[in-house]
């Protein structure tokens, strides 16, 4: 082999040898970038995997406040509704009492007009002139061991020494007075006519006067 073949070979060679070198080199290089580049979107990934779960833990976050002030809304709501339920079952329990005593009293008075009437048809007419005769006032103090009673009736109703009264209980004439003084506008006292006394018969605080005679 001559120089020259000699030297073309060695220059071969080294172009070679130097071609591999850098071939091996851009390898590591690429194989370096290729590190970098996995180690790049490795850490893009986790920044998005990161950046998701902050985005769900907010979603999550915002879900349970929105969920709370719900569950406070409907706490205060359904509060509201028990104190309109139990206003209304305290208004309808009124009522009812309301409507019970009503009916009460309604029987009570129709019970009244019922016996009335059966009392009216059964009285003389002596007795219902007694009953119907317009009181002027009641006996309101009784000393019948003295022979006098008191009376809540005087001179504004024109009640007069002298003047004569019955004493009304319910249809019967129990006594007669006769006015021994005016003491006020409003009270007298009377005398009680014995000889008119049914026997047995007292006169109760609470009598009623009535005129005399009523027939």
């Amino acid at each position: 082999m001559d120089k020259l073949t000699k030297g073309l070979f060695g220059i071969t060679v080294t172009v070679t040898v130097i071609g591999v070198v850098c071939i091996m080199s851009l390898v590591m290089k690429l194989s370096d970038e290729e590190d970098k580049t996995a180690g790049l979107i490795g850490q893009i990934n986790q920044q998005n995997a990161a950046r998701q779960d902050d985005r769900v833990g907010a979603v999550e976050k915002q879900m349970k406040d929105v969920l709370a002030q719900q569950q406070v809304e409907n706490d205060k709501r359904i509060a509201e509704l028990r104190e309109e339920m139990k206003s209304a079952s305290s208004d309808a329990a009124n009522d009812l009492k309301a409507v019970k005593a009503e009916r009460a009293q309604l029987s009570e008075t129709i019970a009244k007009t019922i016996r009335k009437k059966k009392e009216s048809e059964e009285l003389t007419p002596l007795q219902k002139k007694i009953r119907e005769a317009p009181a002027i006032g009641k006996v309101i103090a009784v000393k019948e061991g003295l022979g006098f009673v008191v009376i809540n009736a005087g001179s504004s109703k024109g009640i007069e020494e002298g003047s004569r009264f019955n004493i009304r209980r319910d249809k019967f004439i129990v006594a007669e007075v006769e006015i021994n003084e005016v003491v006020d506008a409003d009270n007298s006292i009377g005398n009680i006519d014995s000889s008119k006394q049914p026997p047995g018969i007292s006169i109760r605080k609470g009598d009623e006067v009535i005129g005399h005679p009523i027939f």
